[in-house]
C-alpha cells in the first residue's frame, strides 16, 4: 500500500492501540505522525509506562501528540474496552503477554490476556461497528511449541473468526 493509499485509511480516523505503551505503540505514534488521524487512544494497564509516555509526548511539540489520549484499561475487562471503543474507527491490537519464559510459568495469565483479551477486543469492535481491527501476532504462532505461541495462535483464530 502506498503512502497515499495508507493516508486514505488513516486520515481523520480515531485509532485505538491496545498495549499502546509497548514498543509497537511507540513505533505506531512515530508512523502515525506522517498522517492526519483524528485521535489516537493509547490503551494500557501500565500506569507507569503511560506516565513516561505522556512525558515523552509532551517533550515533542509535533501536532500528532496533541491528538493522543491515554486510557488506563486492560483487554481482560470487556466493559472498559466497550466504553473506550466508542467512536473508534481502527483498532491496532498489540496488548499481549509476550515473554516466553514468563508465559511458560504463568500460562493461564497468557490465556486471559492473549485469548480472552483478544476475544474482548473483537466483541467490542463488533458491538461498536469498528471499521478495521489489526491483530499484532508473532512468528511463534505459526508452529507453536510453547504456551506463548499457542495463545498467540488462538488469538489469530479469534481475530479471524468475526
Amino acid at each position: 500500500m502506498s503512502r497515499l493509499e495508507f493516508s486514505s485509511v488513516i486520515d481523520n480516523q480515531c485509532i485505538l492501540i491496545t498495549g499502546g505503551t509497548g514498543s509497537f505503540g511507540h513505533q505506531m505514534i512515530e508512523e502515525l505522525s506522517n498522517y492526519n488521524p483524528k485521535k489516537i487512544i493509547i490503551y494500557s494497564r501500565d500506569e507507569d509506562k503511560q506516565h513516561r509516555m505522556k512525558e515523552e509526548v509532551n517533550e515533542n511539540q509535533n501536532e500528532i501528540y496533541k491528538k493522543i489520549k491515554f486510557v488506563i484499561g486492560d483487554v481482560r475487562d470487556y466493559d472498559r474496552l466497550y466504553t473506550t471503543t466508542k467512536d473508534v474507527d481502527i483498532i491496532f491490537h498489540a496488548a499481549a503477554l509476550k515473554q516466553v519464559p514468563t508465559v511458560e510459568l504463568h500460562p493461564y495469565e497468557a490465556v486471559k490476556t492473549n485469548v480472552i483479551g483478544s476475544y474482548n477486543v473483537v466483541k467490542a469492535a463488533v458491538a461498536r461497528n469498528v471499521k478495521k481491527v489489526v491483530g499484532i501476532s508473532t512468528d511463534k504462532a505459526s508452529k507453536p511449541v510453547n504456551a506463548m505461541g499457542m495463545t498467540k495462535a488462538l488469538q489469530e483464530k479469534i481475530m479471524l473468526s468475526e
